[in-house]
């Protein structure tokens, strides 16, 4: 028999060489072979089995960070598979023998072994990604869910789990009422298990009182090391009430100065996770609304959403989006005990008898002909768009902590109890697709009870993520007889409302037929007497809002050079009459509300936000903004990614003038650019093999793109991410330049790095997960 073999036996005897039946299972086993080969499978598994007093030293032998562990007695530098590998093999061979000592000599990553398979000592670069975009991860939303410091430490521990079994692992860092450990991978831990912890290291070091005594926790998160599949992190709650760990913090740091450097340091920390989180709110591309009960009170509006909201808008530029929420659908989605939903919402626009009517269709509310029908006679027109709509109930304290900005820009924060995050997942790009299915032979007026009602029941708030005023000049209360002329001649009286050098806002008699984006030309009757040179007459003006009952309006000045004039009198009588004129106040939100807007929004992140910076020359993607545990398609590119980064090269490479230099070009007025991207990543284990990505334009043909898709399904896992770029122009909000003001009382050199670090940033991005929205349209669902 040949020596593979006599291993393979060996090994196969491992778990039953301490009990009774070893010898008779080895008999069995060698039943049909000469003597010599039992003789021999025995003395392979004495050696195997017997007991090792050797230390293992793995520093500068393998790819990956070695720390000192002592274990059963012994010190050992291992590194983070080694540590794992001892666990795994002191339960297979029973404690630490010759076999564990040669199972940590010869993991995967020592140098050696690497070499002899002839897999490259430097690298695990993928073929498919050299060269690879990595940027930093941030993890938003993270402070809020710790209101104290922590401390940073490495320290070895000891935990045991309610099987009893003992587990060695290393602290990532301490909090008073939390922690953050790294343990092997090799153990099953459970959500909510209640676990006991001894510090061992620590109790070498420090002479606190307690601290060599079991410290109960309770697993609230468990989370996976994307670079390492050998340790995972556990994030506990301290059950007890006990002082130990503030001792042992407080011991650490030892002395005023270190404890306030440590402090000036969490907050640096902080203040740079909340630079990024206040510039994702500031630029998101998903539009955030608030509910009470079934009814929308709130919207909040950023550089990215406007064009989500004006599509909700109709041709009087009146808003639509609180019929897209009608009551039925609402109760379908704030169902009670349910404390977030999510569904696919499609949409498009008719136009008849000049009026601009609304269809919307959320997943559910239709059968599959319903929704082909809506497919065929939505998706060949210009306006059609999938939304995704995600809901979550609002905590009690979120309630509560809104509730303190009560009646605040007339709107009852108290009584808000949903928030939602509606965000297009599609538009008519993606017409094709939801074509590919034959019509249904049903009437057209099947869709009639998806169309939305003509006039809004509600009109929610509307407010910028950012206390600092977007009106160009200020308003002033100015009443005054008016006739509006339309261009047809028709004459209509009213009185003005509010003026400004290049607006106005009108109160008619009579309702008229007027749309927004037409013209017409008011008379000042009073201000013509004024003078009597200009034509004030008959100003030009263009229609920007009508109100559903036709009277009120509110109007822009037609600029050309003739106006210019006219213009200039309006300014001159504002100038003149400061201390007649009221100026209408512009209601901001106050930064207080903003922060209570921020901290219910950063953990409801639907989409994962990019930061993209300028450097030699060209855009390059600089961060990216997420929250744990991973949704599957970051957890990809955070296993290609190397030092705690994440690749983006799949996504980026040789993509970047269609992904970054075009949509982010300094272009006032430029509204965010979408793509489709396709991925497939192929797997063995937990470990990529390959990647291979597609922007869906980079298909020749639809068939192409099933076959892809199909192909990726069967091989190994797809995904479809919606990509999109826009420019930025100014990412300091108020709430930065507060945090900052702060900063700088601690260290003014760490405020400006920290400002010009924020200020680089020329360009957001956003990636979305839309794979099930994709294969439903194509029919791909498994």
């Amino acid at each position: 028999m040949q020596q593979p073999e006599i291993l393979s036996l060996a090994e196969r005897l491992i778990p039953v060489y301490h009990s009774q039946d070893f010898e008779f299972l080895l008999g069995q086993m060698t039943e049909d072979d000469p003597p010599s080969v039992k003789i021999l499978v025995k003395m392979e598994l004495n050696r195997v089995m017997a007991p090792c007093t050797k230390p293992i030293d793995l520093r500068g032998r393998v790819k990956g960070e070695c720390r000192e562990y002592e274990l059963d007695g012994l010190k050992h530098w291992l590194d983070d598979v080694a540590f794992n590998a001892y666990h795994k093999n002191t339960r297979k061979f029973g404690g630490y023998t010759e076999g564990v000592w040669e199972a940590l000599s010869n993991t995967h990553n020592n140098f050696r072994v690497m070499q002899q398979r002839g897999r490259p000592i430097d690298n695990d670069a993928n073929p498919n990604i050299e060269g690879g975009i990595n940027v930093e991860a941030i993890n938003l939303g993270y402070d809020l869910k710790r209101r104290e410091n922590r401390l940073k430490l490495s320290s070895q521990i000891e935990l045991k789990l309610d099987k009893g079994q003992v587990i060695h692992g290393v602290t990532v860092d301490l909090s008073p009422s939390g922690a953050r450990f790294k343990v092997p991978s090799a153990f099953d831990y459970k959500l909510g298990e209640e676990i006991s912890v001894k510090l061992v290291e620590l109790s070498q070091k420090i002479d606190v009182e307690g601290i060599e005594k079991a410290i109960p926790y309770r697993i609230v998160g468990i989370d996976e090391s994307y670079e390492n599949d050998a340790v995972k992190f556990l994030r506990l709650l301290k059950l007890d009430t006990s002082k130990i760990i503030e001792s042992v913090i407080a011991d650490v740091l030892n002395s005023d100065n270190q404890k306030a450097r440590h402090d000036n340091q969490d907050k640096v920390i902080r203040a740079r996770s909340r630079g990024f989180e206040h510039t994702y709110l500031k630029h998101t591309c998903n539009l955030p609304v608030f509910f009470s009960g079934n009814e929308l009170k709130l919207t909040l509006m950023t550089e990215n959403n406007l064009p989500i909201w004006q599509y909700w808008h109709d041709e009087r530029n009146q808003q639509n989006l609180s019929n897209l929420f009608n009551p039925q659908r609402m109760s379908h989605l704030t169902a009670s005990g349910l404390r977030g939903s999510s569904n696919v919402i499609y949409s498009f626009t008719h136009e008849h008898k000049e009026k601009k009517l609304f269809f919307s269709m959320m997943m559910p509310e239709a059968n599959r002909e319903q929704r082909q029908l809506f497919w065929h006679i939505g998706a060949k027109k210009e306006s059609w768009k999938a939304f995704r709509l995600s809901v979550f109930e609002l905590s009690d304290e979120e309630r509560s902590a809104l509730a303190e900005h009560s009646n605040e820009l007339g709107l009852e924060t108290n009584s808000l109890t949903h928030c939602g995050i509606l965000q297009e997942i599609a538009d008519h790009t993606s017409r094709d697709d939801y074509l590919l299915t034959d019509k249904p032979r049903l009437a057209s007026s099947e869709l009639n009870r998806f169309r939305h009602a003509r006039n809004p029941e509600s009109n929610p708030a509307c407010i910028y993520f950012d206390a600092q005023s977007r009106r160009k000049e200020l308003r002033y209360e100015f009443k005054s007889p008016v006739a509006l002329s339309m261009l047809d001649g028709s004459v209509y009286e009213g009185t003005s409302i509010d003026i400004s050098k290049h607006g106005i806002s009108l109160a008619l008699n009579t309702p008229s037929p007027l749309k927004a984006g037409e013209s017409c030309s008011i008379n000042f009757k009073e201000l013509q007497l004024y003078d009597k040179k200009l034509p004030l007459n008959q100003v030009p003006y263009t229609v920007i809002r009508i109100s559903p009952s036709g009277k009120q309006l509110q109007l822009a000045i037609t600029e050309d050079s003739q106006v210019m004039r006219t213009i200039a009198f309006f300014g001159k009588l504002i100038d003149h009459n400061q201390e007649k004129l009221v100026a209408k106040k512009e209601l901001l939100p106050s930064n207080e509300l903003l922060e209570g807007l921020h901290d219910i929004l950063l953990d409801k992140m639907v989409s994962s936000p990019l930061y993209v910076e300028k450097k030699m020359g060209g855009l390059h993607p600089k961060a990216i903004g997420v929250n744990y545990p991973l949704k599957p398609y970051l957890a990809i590119l955070a296993k290609l990614g190397k030092n705690k980064t994440f690749s983006l090269a799949p996504i980026y490479k040789g993509r970047t003038n269609t992904l970054l230099a075009q949509p982010m070009k300094h272009i006032q007025g430029s509204v965010p650019q979408y793509h489709e991207l396709y991925l497939t990543a192929v797997k063995f284990g937990s470990r990529i093999q390959s990647i291979e990505t597609k922007l869906s334009n980079e298909f020749e043909t639809l068939k192409q793109r099933l076959v892809f898709v199909k192909k990726a399904q069967s091989i190994g896992e797809f995904y479809a991410i919606r990509i999109c770029g826009a420019p930025v122009f100014d990412p300091i909000t108020a709430l930065v330049r507060k945090d900052l003001n702060e900063l700088t009382q601690i260290s003014l050199h760490q405020a400006r790095s920290l400002e010009k670090e924020l200020m680089s940033i020329v360009g957001y991005g956003e990636l979305t997960d839309i794979t099930e929205e994709v294969l439903i349209r194509l029919e791909l669902t498994q």
